[in-house]
């Protein structure tokens, strides 16, 4: 399935009969001082040609990543996957860790993605040219304010080249013009002058007078797709010394002049074609005689792009087309007028041509365009998913807000889709309306019960929710899932051998079903375990084991889940006493936690962090954190364990004053007083317990109340705490 057009990703080919827009290149490819270029001009000035002149002015010394933009990519995650991949093009292997925490539900692409890709673009040896074409496409508030964090921080290894209908909606042009550090090409600068509109009107084959191409460029203004009108009025009218009929440079104007001089002058095959294919944002051969039943569609675009008939080839294997834009806004009123009944039935077999074809999205939002429930659903059921996957949330989103609500209630699978896409927003709220309407008797409403109540800090509530047994009914998605949630919240509720029991089975059938994210989750909690109970090792040996086949799965490390192995890692190393190296991982399982982890794991990651920074003796830094911790846990209805972590944690060195030895030492019980003195040996947890004759969970306990008791972050600090205080 190709969820990216690569067309969408090629430097438009050269066209038969361009004329050289010299001194414009020359302003483009002369502005190496500058971080941005903005072409701001109407539809029809020769905006992405002039573009195109640049790259080829240039190559191949200077890289060029191109992005065509359209409607479909006006969402946040989307976009920047674009532009990823529009990078890797000109430098392969570009932007896999960008990728993956944009898969990543809840990352800030301004504060997260955005300082990823400008970091990795510094890096480059040689300075690559970023085009965005079409930059009107897109609207979206959240896409802008990420565009402007990105120019803002533009290293000097690139340069962002933008064309646009409308100048973008970004505060700091002003500021960029003042310093110089733009170059714009507006409306006046892109019309053509009387020597090029004469080389121009020659490729049509006409023989003008000077004074004709004189009167030709002042009618159009020396707009482009005027000029154009004009060559095709002229060459096929026999008088061509009339051009007093010209097309004027107004877009009013355009649309008459079209319909009279193009549309209304082709043969009723031609016309038809163009009609029909009208609704297409690109066109191939197959796919134009799937709406028309032509037979001969390739033949015929290469003959329309010959005659200079608003045919624009998008790669140069003339595969792929599309209409010009001012012409197929004319095409697509006409149809509407004339054959209004036949506009949804050529969306629906453009939606199941692409979708036979691997086009997924486009075919999505045909069937959509052609008002078909049930094709639409059809489509969003099956591939959901794969979207989802990618982070793809909006978009998704969207597709689900065309269908009425009832069919996605009724649909299992578009019901999932819903309540997932909502989890994973944070929409909380919703994520308990649509559990309210879920399909009588669906296996997924418990599992997704358990894990709203579990991301909102109620361990206790997420472990009456789900019930593993009913969910292994052969989904191993679900199954996995339901194993991870009551593996997780039995280990908040601090019952240790029911969660290492729930969460070993969950690691399984990760491993077994591919499922690398849940195999990565359920290791770093298994490793949580082994470090309570075995030491430092024991976790780190957890994390040692495979995830499985990783291979393009860019999310893995980025992904939220990743935030419980850098809190073992960040909890074994404190355990060592290796401080710095804790400091780091905490920070690292923070960053992640707030790209979707739920709140006890928020909480967690911010006490270890807090609790490791005033170890540091970094106070100021230390408190923060603390406080974090604690306004996410008064939200939480059972916080499980880390009520008490959080008590240790504002006791503990560098966050507390210090606690008088005759207190501690009073606190400390007998049976707390004989693990102690072991503590201070090499001996695991397991061990110690045979030592005394009892559980490795009594150990556990007891250990769990020394570290309590004497405001200590682990072993090693409780052993050097005793000390202080004369108990060993």
């Amino acid at each position: 399935m190709s969820v990216i057009a690569r067309t969408k990703l090629e430097v438009p080919p050269e066209r038969r009969g361009l004329v050289a827009r010299a001194a414009l290149v020359s302003l483009l490819a002369g502005a190496a001082h500058t971080r941005l270029t903005l072409l701001s001009a109407p539809a029809g000035s020769g905006k992405t040609t002039l573009l195109s002149q640049w790259h080829r002015s240039v190559a191949p010394e200077q890289p060029f990543a191109w992005l065509s933009l359209d409607e479909g990519d006006d969402d946040l995650v989307r976009f920047w996957t674009c532009v990823i991949e529009a990078l890797r093009v000109a430098v392969p292997g570009f932007g896999g860790r960008a990728e993956g925490a944009l898969r990543s539900p809840g990352t800030n692409v301004e504060e997260v993605v955005v300082p990823l890709v400008v970091n990795e673009l510094s890096a480059l040896p040689q300075r690559v040219v970023l085009v965005l074409d079409d930059l009107h496409a897109v609207a979206d508030e959240r896409l802008h304010r990420s565009l402007v964090a990105f120019v803002e921080r533009l290293p000097a290894t690139v340069h962002l080249a933008v064309a646009t209908r409308a100048d973008p909606p970004w505060p700091m042009l002003p500021r960029l013009r003042v310093r110089d550090q733009m170059v714009e090409v507006r409306t006046g600068q892109m019309r053509f002058s009387e020597r090029e509109a004469g080389s121009y009107l020659a490729a049509f084959g006409l023989d003008l007078a000077a004074e004709q191409v004189v009167s030709i460029q002042q009618r159009t203004e020396g707009w482009a797709a005027a000029l154009q009108l004009a060559g095709l009025s002229l060459r096929d009218n026999p008088d061509r010394h009339h051009v007093r009929d010209a097309p004027t440079g107004e877009d009013r104007h355009i649309a008459d002049y079209l319909a009279a001089e193009v549309l209304d002058r082709v043969s009723p095959e031609d016309r038809r074609f163009m009609l029909r294919t009208s609704i297409l944002q690109r066109m191939s051969g197959p796919l134009c005689d799937a709406l028309t039943g032509d037979g001969a569609a390739d033949r015929r675009l290469a003959d329309l792009e010959l005659r200079n008939l608003f045919v624009v080839a998008l790669d140069s294997r003339r595969r792929w087309y599309r209409w010009h834009h001012l012409f197929a806004e004319l095409l697509r009123a006409r149809l509407a007028a004339e054959e209004p009944d036949a506009v949804p039935g050529l969306h629906r077999r453009a939606a199941q041509w692409l979708a036979g074809d691997g086009q997924i999205a486009e075919a999505i939002g045909h069937a959509i365009a052609g008002a078909d429930e049930r094709l639409t659903a059809q489509l969003v059921a099956a591939h959901w998913l794969a979207f989802f996957n990618r982070g793809w949330l909006t978009t998704v989103r969207r597709w689900l807000d065309a269908l009425p609500s009832a069919l996605v209630e009724g649909e299992p699978e578009l019901w999932l889709a819903r309540t997932w896409t909502a989890m994973d927003l944070g929409e909380v709220d919703e994520v308990a309306s649509w559990l309210e309407r879920a399909p009588r008797g669906d296996a997924w409403v418990d599992v997704l019960r358990a894990l709203r109540l579990l991301k909102l800090g109620d361990a206790s509530g997420a472990a009456g929710a789900v019930a593993t047994k009913e969910a292994a009914d052969g989904d191993a998605f679900r199954a996995t899932v339901a194993a991870l949630v009551s593996g997780m919240a039995a280990y908040w509720r601090g019952r240790h051998a029911e969660a290492q029991d729930e969460l070993e089975s969950a690691a399984r059938a990760a491993l077994a079903t591919g499922n690398v994210l849940a195999r990565q989750y359920a290791l770093g909690y298994l490793a949580l375990e082994a470090l309570e109970g075995d030491g430092p090792q024991a976790a780190r040996e957890r994390l040692a084991e495979p995830v499985g086949d990783v291979a393009g799965e860019p999310q893995v490390d980025e992904h939220f889940t990743a935030m419980i192995r850098h809190l073992a890692l960040g909890r074994a190393a404190e355990l060592d006493g290796r401080l710095t190296e804790a400091e780091r991982e905490l920070a690292r399982a923070g960053e992640l936690s707030r790209r979707g982890a739920g709140a006890l794991e928020r909480a967690a990651a911010a006490l270890a962090h807090a609790r490791v920074l005033g170890a540091l003796g970094r106070r100021d830094a230390a408190r923060p954190r603390l406080a974090d911790a604690q306004a996410l846990l008064a939200g939480c209805a059972d916080a499980g364990i880390l009520g008490r972590a959080l008590a240790q944690a504002e006791r503990a060195p560098g966050l507390a004053p210090p606690r008088s030895a005759a207190a501690a030492g009073e606190e400390l019980s007998e049976r707390e007083l004989g693990v102690l003195r072991l503590l201070h040996s090499e001996l695991s947890l397991r061990e110690i317990g045979a030592e005394l004759f009892v559980s490795l969970n009594t150990v556990k306990t007891h250990t769990r109340n020394i570290y309590l008791k004497l405001g200590a972050a682990g072993r090693d600090e409780a052993v050097a705490r005793a000390r202080e205080l004369g108990l060993i």
